[in-house]
Parts: structure tokens; C-alpha cells; sequence
């Protein structure tokens, strides 16, 4: 059936209403699960937006209370900020003033060493001045801290060590130590100048004992090679005069080869006198004489020679 041929009929219409009660019900239905769904959805979201709101209520609540707690507290520090306001000042001022105080004090320790300076050159000037006129004076006695007695005493110089005099039975070097304190006084003593003074005569003096002492080694060697210089030439006299005597020895004996020979001739030529019934006379006697002369010329010189040789 078509929907012109429903209309047409007598139940077209309540059937059509009957569709749309089901249409308008289905609608109300589904509005109300969707109002339903917001309504428990938004009282959720109402009830946690509260709860956030209560905390931070709570927290507000405290920031209130922490900051009445730091306002009631502000008087007290505004009082103590202007007194530390106060007190850097006068930190500050007390800074420049130390600053000023430390250096007034350089200055000072200027000042001092310079006077102390100028007061060492003027003891300086006064002890070379009063020791230089010293020189010369002349005392009746001169009495020592140790009680020695010194007479007619004439000062002979005066240095940082101490007094050097001649008296009556002599000569002294006098150490300060020892002088009267009015002496001291007056000639200044200085016991570090005297440190200095010994200390410079000691090194004076091993510079000098140490060139004594080389001095002294430079001979010793000195007398040695001249000792050694001496023996040697004397040895090379002994030499020479072995090369003498042995040449002497040797002359000898050549020349006794010589007179044997004409010894042996002379004896030939008598024989042959003698056997031509001719007079003649014989010369090896003497010869022969020669001969034992010149062989204890030669013994003497080996024993010369011999001697000779020992003393090499």
C-alpha cells in the first residue's frame, strides 16, 4: 500500500500518529540519557574544581598567616636593617681609618729606619773620629775589668776589636771587654762591628796562612828540583868520569898491546943479535916494567871504577 493510499484510508492516520509518538518518545528518551550522562560528568568536574578551591583556600589560609607573622615582623626589621645600614657605615669608616692608621705606620717605620740609619752614621763618624785622635794619647795607668795593671801607657791604635798599647813592660792589644765601661762609652764599642772585625781578621788571616802554606809548598818543591837538579848533574859527573876511566883503561890497554908487541920485537931482535954474534942490548926488561906499570894503573882505575859505579 502506497503512502497517498494509507492517507486515503481511515487508519492511514492513527498509524502515522503512532509513529511519530514513537519518534517524539525515542527523542525524550535519548535527551534524557544525554542530560543524565552531563549531569553526572559536570558534578564530577564540580566536585573536584570544589576540592582544588578548598586546597587552595588552605594554602592561601596559611600564606596569610605567614605573612601576618612577617609583618608583625617588619618593624623590628626595618630597625635592624637601618642599624645595619649604621653599622656598614661605620665599618666603612673604620676600614679607611685603618687604611689611613697602616699608612701612617709605613711612614713611621720610614721615618724610624732613616733616623736609625742617620744615627749609626754619625756613631760611625764619632767612633772613626774619636778612635783616629786617640792614637798618640798617653795614660799614667791603664787598669783592665780583669785587674791587670798597665803602666805609662801610650795608645798605639784603636779598632773595633779593642785598644792596641805600649806600656812600660811592653806591648797589647787590649779587648773592649776588658776596658773600663767609661772607655767603652767613649770609644763606642759595638760588639757586632767586633764580630765583623774577627771575622775579617780570621779570613785575613787563613788567606795569608793559606798563601804561607803554598808559599812554604812552592819552595818545598823548589829545594826538591834543585835537590833533584843537583843529583842528577852529579850523577852526570859520575858518568862522565866512568866514560874517562873506562877510556883511560881502554888507552892503557891498547897501550899495552903495543909494548908487547915491541917487547916481542925487542926479544926477536936480540935473539937474532945473539945468534949473529953482534952486541946488542935487550929492552924487554923495561918494557916489560912498562907493561906492570901500566897494568896497576889499570887495576887502580877499575877499582876507581867501581866506586864510581856505586854511587850511581
Amino acid at each position: 500500500m502506497s503512502f497517498s493510499d494509507m492517507m486515503s484510508s481511515g487508519r492511514g492516520p492513527g498509524v502515522i500518529g503512532m509513529v511519530l509518538a514513537l519518534i517524539v518518545l525515542l527523542g525524550f528518551g535519548l535527551l534524557f540519557m544525554f542530560a543524565s550522562d552531563e549531569t553526572e560528568r559536570v558534578g564530577k568536574s564540580i566536585e573536584s574544581v570544589i576540592a582544588h578551591q578548598g586546597r587552595e583556600i588552605i594554602g592561601y589560609d596559611a600564606s596569610i598567616t605567614h605573612g601576618r607573622k612577617n609583618l608583625d615582623l617588619g618593624p623590628a626589621r626595618v630597625a635592624m636593617a637601618r642599624q645595619l645600614s649604621s653599622v656598614k657605615l661605620e665599618s666603612q669608616t673604620l676600614e679607611a681609618n685603618i687604611a689611613n692608621l697602616k699608612k701612617n705606620i709605613e711612614s713611621a717605620k720610614g721615618d724610624i729606619v732613616r733616623t736609625q740609619e742617620e744615627l749609626e752614621t754619625y756613631k760611625d763618624e764619632y767612633r772613626a773620629y774619636a778612635r783616629g785622635k786617640a792614637k798618640g794619647e798617653t795614660m799614667e795607668k791603664l787598669e783592665t775589668t780583669t785587674g791587670e795593671v798597665y803602666k805609662d801607657v801610650n795608645i798605639r791604635e784603636v779598632t773595633a776589636i779593642g785598644i792596641q798599647i805600649r806600656h812600660a813592660d811592653g806591648q797589647k792589644r787590649i779587648p773592649f771587654e776588658e776596658l773600663p765601661e767609661s772607655m767603652k762609652d767613649h770609644f763606642q764599642f759595638d760588639p757586632e762591628q767586633k764580630d765583623e772585625a774577627v771575622a775579617a781578621e780570621s779570613a785575613i788571616r787563613s788567606v795569608h796562612e793559606a798563601a804561607a802554606a803554598v808559599a812554604d809548598d812552592l819552595a818545598s818543591q823548589k829545594m826538591s828540583a834543585q835537590r833533584a837538579k843537583a843529583e842528577e848533574e852529579a850523577k852526570d859527573k859520575i858518568r862522565q868520569d866512568i866514560a874517562l876511566t873506562q877510556g883511560q883503561i881502554a888507552q892503557l890497554k891498547e897501550e899495552i898491546k903495543g909494548l908487547v908487541i915491541q917487547m916481542d920485537r925487542a926479544a926477536a931482535e936480540a935473539n937474532a943479535a945473539r945468534a949473529a954474534g953482534r952486541m946488542h942490548i935487550n929492552k924487554s926488561g923495561s918494557i916489560s916494567s912498562n907493561i906492570r906499570s901500566k897494568q896497576v894503573r889499570i887495576n887502580s882505575l877499575h877499582a876507581e871504577l867501581n866506586q864510581l859505579k856505586a854511587r850511581l
